[in-house]
């Protein structure tokens, strides 16, 4: 994968302290990642840098919505994905990781590329089950009709497992007293 130079930040010349950026992910950056979770989306992605002498500290404020299917009535949405991520860059003499939690970089490093980063949190930051409540939203994205039928699953289910379910007899049967 080819790294995407537009969230690369300079290394070189950047003064120790607090510094701040704003990046706008949009649907093709997530086309860049093969196996991505989200396919279609829009994210602010706000960066704190904190250069210090002996490492770097990055915390990532992520706030966005990405098109996906509600686990709940699988009509589309737009789920709303929040973030709050920290990443530690070291400064080594020996050599360059990308791969772990703390990155290494040498001193000599000219730009940071967050790209991976930037991706990697935002797939940790999509919520395991995808649903959210979207009553208030005009008009509402949720498939009523699918919902019902659920319910309507859910309630036969119950009924019938009481009834045939020779465990649930003996459940019953139990004194806890």
């Amino acid at each position: 994968m080819r790294a995407l130079t537009h969230f690369s930040l300079p290394l070189k010349g950047l003064k120790d302290g607090i510094h701040h950026y704003q990046f706008r992910i949009e649907n093709d950056f997530f086309q860049k990642f093969e196996k991505s979770i989200v396919k279609q989306g829009s994210f602010e992605i706000e960066i704190e840098l904190y250069k210090k002498s002996n490492h770097i500290e990055v915390d990532f404020v992520i706030e966005g919505r990405m098109r996906t299917e509600c686990d709940r009535c699988l009509a589309d949405i737009n789920l709303p994905v929040l973030g709050d991520h920290k990443l530690i860059i070291k400064y080594t003499v020996d050599e360059i990781n990308f791969e772990e939690e703390v990155w290494s970089i040498t001193y000599d490093t000219h730009e940071l590329n967050l790209d991976k980063a930037i991706y990697e949190f935002i797939n940790l930051s999509v919520p395991l089950i995808k649903k959210y409540d979207c009553d208030l939203e005009d008009p509402v994205p949720c498939n009523f009709k699918a919902k019902d039928v659920l319910d309507y699953v859910e309630e036969s289910d119950d009924e019938d497992d009481d009834e045939e379910n020779p465990f649930a007899k003996a459940l019953k049967n139990i004194d806890l007293n």
